[in-house]
């Protein structure tokens, strides 16, 4: 008798455990701590999940984007009430890794597009550590402002040709562990 109720705890354990992974990777804000996740999404999410849900959930248009492994891409996403042109969702073995939104500016709408994105990230996750890119006379600059948060896992990113980048990373980009 005692074995009977064993089995039917560790059987009840079970299902509750695997009838449950899903929703576990699906958070309730689409702005949530950094370190929990991203848009939505927490960092362990795989990629089956993200590209079914997230047009679902967003109304975002998948786009097919030839030769890219691990890599699911829309467009019409909204972010912060902001629309973004482009969002990338980059994936690892252990799910979501980065996301990467990109906005498309022309020169009467960059300052004022930069200037909203980086006052409702502030008011999120906080004040900003600001970056200018380096000039240098015979290369093109990298970037012309970069502003991060927690420790570079999160950029907002202005480029030559007026356009702007946020991205955000599961893991701490400067950081590399090696395995000895």
């Amino acid at each position: 008798m005692r074995n009977k109720k064993y089995y039917f705890i560790l059987l009840l354990i079970i299902t509750f455990f695997s009838g449950c992974g899903e929703t576990n990777y699906i958070l309730k804000s689409e702005t949530p701590p950094i370190l929990e996740g991203f848009i939505g999404f927490r960092w362990t999410t795989p990629m089956s999940i993200v590209d079914s849900e997230f047009p679902e959930r967003t109304g975002a248009t998948p786009l097919a984007v030839p030769d890219s492994y691990n890599v699911s891409s829309f467009s019409n996403v909204h972010f912060l009430d902001e629309s973004a042109d482009l969002c990338r969702f980059h994936f690892d073995y252990k799910g979501l890794k980065s996301v990467e939104l990109v906005f498309y500016t022309n020169p009467y709408t960059f300052e004022d597009k930069l200037i909203k994105l980086k006052e409702k990230l502030s008011s999120v996750y906080g004040k900003p550590v600001e970056l200018m890119g380096r000039r240098n006379p015979f290369e093109p600059p990298e970037f012309l402002t970069k502003f991060s948060w927690y420790e570079k896992r999160l950029k907002l990113i202005s480029l030559p040709g007026y356009t702007i980048k946020i991205k955000a990373y599961g893991f701490i980009p400067h950081k590399i562990i090696l395995n000895n």
